[in-house]
């Protein structure tokens, strides 16, 4: 989803003016957003091969899930929660238990639902929620470069009446950082490697 910057200059006073009298609270979602186009135009753009480990903060229950994510190509890729993992193969996705070594087929997100997150948290997740954030903004998003796991991540910095959201990506298109009311994603590591026992349906041989 695009933003285009066709909002005139001359327009925005009355809006705002407006908003002061009848209540209604700026929105800033129709403007285009250099800050946030750039955390767009590189989420989930990645196509490996590489390992990236996170830490993920659930703030509801207040619980850190170590994750690893594996990408191998386009068609491969696998996501582990702890005891979860998450297999995307040509063939589609399998979500596996890894401690009885059952599998479903499909992409199960309920497995996982206590995480307050999806399996694709590392990219379109991201990406849809800041999509729709734009829509709640108070002001243009405050850009940032920051380093993670000695990768230059781009950020931006989204401002509500309620307090501020932050998103960074990494130039591969992976989420290194999110900071969020219910989350806070942050990336712990990060290879141009991928063990192939990440592809395991179980714990056997791991």
């Amino acid at each position: 989803m695009r933003f285009f910057r066709s909002f005139a200059v001359a327009a925005v006073a009355p809006l705002l003016f407006s908003g002061c009298i009848t209540g209604e609270r700026p929105s800033f979602g129709s403007q285009s957003d250099p800050a946030i186009e750039a955390v767009l135009s590189r989420l989930d753009t990645s196509i490996g091969p590489f390992t990236a480990n996170y830490s993920l903060l659930t703030r509801f229950g207040n619980f850190v899930t170590p994750v690893t994510v594996a990408i191998q190509n386009e068609s491969e890729r696998s996501i582990t929660f702890g005891d979860i993992r998450f297999l995307q193969s040509q063939g589609g996705f399998r979500t596996c238990t890894l401690s009885t070594g059952q599998c479903s087929i499909g992409a199960n997100d309920a497995t996982i639902s206590n995480l307050s997150v999806t399996h694709e948290f590392y990219g379109s997740a991201p990406a849809s929620r800041i999509r729709q954030d734009v829509t709640a903004m108070v002001g243009p998003a405050i850009a940032s470069v920051e380093q993670f796991v000695d990768q230059n991540a781009t950020c931006a910095q989204l401002s509500f009446t309620s307090g501020t959201k932050k998103y960074c990506v990494l130039e591969n298109g992976m989420l290194a950082y999110q900071n969020t009311p219910d989350l806070l994603i942050t990336l712990t590591g990060l290879t141009d490697t991928v063990d192939i026992k990440l592809f395991n349906t179980s714990l056997t041989g791991q």
